[in-house]
Formats: C-alpha cells, structure tokens, sequence
C-alpha cells in the first residue's frame, strides 16, 4: 500500500554551530570526544616537544661556544631521542585526527543524504526550487572539506594558544629588563620587552590582514558557485550527448560553456587580484618577521644577559610566538575558505526547509485510506507552482479492474494528475482515497535505471529477487528484451545504453515482477 502522504513539519534554518555540533552531540558522541581530546593531547605534547627542542638549542650552542665536545656530543644523543618522540607524536596526531575527521564526515554526510532524500527534498529542490543548486557537489565535496577544515582550524588556534603560554614564560625570563631613557621624565624599566614586541607586532600584522583578506570570503562562496555551474553544465552536455549530436548542437553547447567558463575565469581572476594583496604582505610580514627578533635581542646579546643559546633560544621563542599570534595572518586564506564552504552547505540545507515551509502552505491534499479497493477523487483541484490552475474540482472514483485512460491537449495537466495521485505534487487540493494494503505502481514516462547490474536496475526499488533467475530471464523474453537475457550481472550506465522503447519495456518487467494491485502508465 501506498504510504500515507503527510504534511511536512518544516525544521527552523540551521545555523553553523548547529551544523557543527551535532556530531558531537550524537550517540557517536562520546568517541568523538576520546579521538578529539586525544589529538588535543598529542597537539600539546607536541607544542612540548618545541619547547624541549629550544631548551637543547640553549645548551647545544652554549656548548659549541665553550668548545665542549663531549657536552655538544651528549646533547646530540639527546636530540636523537628527542626527534624520534616527536616523530611518533606527530604520526599518530595525524592518524587519530585523520580518523575522527573519517568518523564526522560519515555522519555528517549520511544526515545531510538523509535530509536530502527525506520528505523528497532532492525532487522538490529540482522541479520547485528555482535551480539544483549542485547538490552533488555539497554532498560529496563540502561536506568533507568542511570537516577537515573545522578540525585543522580548531587544532590550529589550540596549538597557537598552547604555544603562546609555553613560550611567554621562556621569552619573558630572556628579556630581562630594557631600559629606556625618558630625558626629564627619567628612565622607563621595561620587563619582559621581547614578549610586548612579539604581541604588538603580530597584533598590528593580524588586523592588517583581516582588512585586506575579508572580500576573499564571498569570493571564494562565488568561486565554488560557478565552477559547480560549469561542471554542471558539462556534466548534463555528457548526459544529454545523443540529443546534442541529433540536434547538431555543438556550436550551441561549445557557446554556453565557455559563457560559463568566462564567468568562472572572471571570479578567479578577483581572487587573485585579492591573493595578490594579501601576498604582498604577507610575504613583507614573513620576511620581516625573520630580522625583527634578531633586532630585539641582540640588545640583551652584546650586553651579556645569556650567551649564544641563549640568543638562540630567545629568536625561537620569540619567532614561535610570533607565528602562533600571527595564526589568522598565515591561515586567512583556509579561514575564508572554511566560511565559503559553510555558507554553501548552511544555504543547501536551509534552502530545503524553506521549500518544506513553501509546500506545507500550498499543499491542501488530503490523503485517506478505504477498504474498497477503489481509488476515489473528490473536488480535486491541481495548479502550477505559480498558482496556475491545470485542473479544476475533478471527482471521480475508480474501480479496481477497470481500465482508464486520460486523455487531453498537451500541457493540460494529464502527468500532473498522476504525480497528485502519487503524493509527490504539492500544489493543490482535494480528497484522495487510496485502497488499504493495496500495491500500486506509478510508472513515468522514461523509465528511472539505477546505477548497477541490470538485474539491480530491473528489481528497482526493492533489491530483493521475487522470483527466481530463470523467471527473470522469461520476463525479458516475454516483454521482447530477449538481447538482454544474459546481461542480468552486466554493469553499465543503462539508462543511456538502451533505447527509449528498450526502456520502456523494461517498466513492463518491473510491472510483471512486483504484481502490484494498480498501475499508473504516464504515456
């Protein structure tokens, strides 16, 4: 029997914490959190280990200062061991954060398929929604890129905030005091000035940044737009090659997809115009980042606070510091890419509710059960999505094992009809009773074959074999799709393997095979 249509209850627009929480709020949850701390963990022990490799600078270049060979000896068998820690820090880091994104992208990507597919979102997005809006692309590409991103980004500003504290302490003790002479006003004893300059400094480069970098972020949510057009547009001239060909159409589909092609061209060059900016400076921020700290401690050098590994090992502090305070400066370019990408997602997914809101106020078919086995329409009315009316109090009732046929000027709503009947069409009203634990069939013009092995194509959409593989076989000689008898494991892209009267036979198997109660034949 038929599902029972029912309204849509419409879920309020997602925002991106939304988005972003919900795994972590899943049953899935709790291991989420074991991975997540766990690489939270191995990020700080590595943050450890850079304090450690500057701690072995100090001592390494004291030693090479003082001429100490079995002292520089020693600290390179430390180093060793060191680096070899590092190493397996550093791999399995990788591993267990690689394997969590793995986990929230299949969870992430089986809720947004399912969003898709519930409440038949991926038919209203395509005959209602204006435009597909490439959901393709936002399942399969951005679902993971916004994944990984948000774990890279969150990882990023944890490594930089543990590198801020570990090091400040490090780099304050180095400073020691700078004196700075104020003429009337005295002197000025300035503690811990190389951690005030490091501050400053990144502090200036970040905000400078921010302003350059900002128009990348809806440059780039136009980027992916209109390279998934493009592709689109390439991928339906693939679709539709025999069409094409037919038509002659070459010069026609060569046009529009260098049309497309330009627009994309046009945006990207933006962007690089754009990257070109925030290049110059940051390229003219890296490179100066590299002699400021060599001119803050020098002062501290010559005056003799600490020796050469002293000297080293402040310039490192003071350099890692830096690049951890200069996180959005070097990471604009991923940041602004991470907002494109929830942007696309957040607009697919709140585009879907909105038209679940727009078919919950235009749907006004009722949907009823009896135990006739009859199929009853009562002050039927069916309009177009702009509210133009096709069909008008239509009642009529249909007897099982009666035949009918619809007949009208094209254009006149006979496909509407059906698609009414079936519950996919929201536009309009009326009664419709439907037979309780009846089978019925729609069968559309061309018919739908999956992606598989014919036999997968023929059971379409049960994936269980009702009868045995030699009836199968006898379907296909009695629908005279003899050709095909032996093709049943055969894997291709059906659809555009077999001719439009193949096709259509094929739908007479799939009748013969499910036994339904009612058939609906569009043409």
């Amino acid at each position: 029997m038929q599902d029972v249509v029912r309204k849509i209850i419409p879920t309020s627009p997602l925002t991106a914490w939304q988005l972003l929480r919900g795994y972590w709020r899943s049953p899935q949850g709790s291991i989420a959190w074991i991975l997540l701390g766990a690489v939270m963990l191995l990020s700080v022990l590595l943050v450890g280990m850079d304090v450690l490799f500057t701690t072995w600078r100090n001592y390494f270049y004291d030693a090479l200062q003082d001429y100490s060979w079995h002292a520089a000896y020693d600290l390179m068998i430390l180093f060793a061991f060191i680096a070899a820690v590092n190493v397996v820090l550093a791999v399995y880091r990788y591993y267990l954060q690689s394997y969590l994104a793995l986990r929230w992208r299949r969870w992430l990507t089986d809720h947004v398929l399912a969003r898709w597919l519930d409440h038949r979102s991926y038919y209203n997005l395509e005959e209602f929604g204006g435009q597909t809006d490439n959901p393709d692309q936002r399942i399969q590409e951005d679902v993971g890129e916004l994944v990984s991103s948000s774990l890279n980004l969150l990882l990023g500003v944890l490594s930089s905030v543990v590198t801020i504290f570990a090091f400040v302490y490090i780099l304050w003790r180095l400073s020691g005091v700078l004196t700075l002479p104020l003429g009337r006003l005295g002197t000025w004893h300035l503690h811990g000035y190389l951690v005030w300059i490091a501050i400053v400094y990144s502090v200036i480069g970040s905000w400078i940044a921010m302003r350059i970098g900002r128009p990348l972020m809806g440059l780039n949510f136009e980027q992916q737009r209109r390279e998934a057009n493009f592709r689109f547009a390439a991928i339906d001239l693939r679709t539709h090659a025999e069409h094409v060909a037919l038509y002659r159409g070459e010069s026609q589909q060569e046009a529009s997809l260098k049309n497309l092609f330009a627009h994309v061209l046009q945006n990207w060059y933006a962007i690089i115009v754009r990257q070109k900016s925030l290049l110059w400076f940051t390229a003219a921020y890296n490179q100066t980042s590299v002699l400021v700290p060599i001119l803050v401690v020098l002062p501290n050098y010559f005056n003799k606070v600490f020796k050469l590994g002293g000297f080293i090992q402040a310039l490192n502090s003071f350099s890692l510091i830096q690049d951890a305070m200069s996180f959005i400066v070097n990471a604009y370019t991923n940041i602004a890419e991470w907002r494109a990408i929830m942007q696309r997602l957040l607009t697919f997914l709140n585009h879907m509710v909105a038209m679940d809101e727009d078919i919950v106020i235009y749907n006004h078919f009722v949907y009823q059960e009896n135990d006739k086995n009859n199929i009853e329409v009562k002050h039927l009315c069916v309009a177009t999505p702009e509210n133009e009316k096709l069909l008008e109090n239509v009642s009529h009732t249909f007897v099982h094992g009666k035949h009918y046929l619809i007949k009208g000027n094209s254009g006149i709503g006979k496909s509407t009809f059906v698609r009414a009947m079936a519950g996919i069409w929201p536009f309009g009203s009326g009664e419709i009773s439907l037979p309780r634990d009846k089978n019925i069939m729609y069968i559309p013009q061309r018919s739908y074959m999956p992606l598989g092995s014919l036999q997968e194509a023929l059971l379409f959409p049960d994936s269980v074999l009702p009868v045995s593989r030699e009836a199968l076989m006898q379907l296909l000689r009695d629908c005279d799709l003899p050709r095909l008898v032996n093709e049943l494991d055969h894997v291709c892209i059906w659809s555009e393997h077999l001719s439009p009267g193949e096709l259509q036979r094929i739908a007479f198997v799939r009748v013969l095979l499910h036994h339904p109660d009612w058939v609906f034949l569009d043409e």
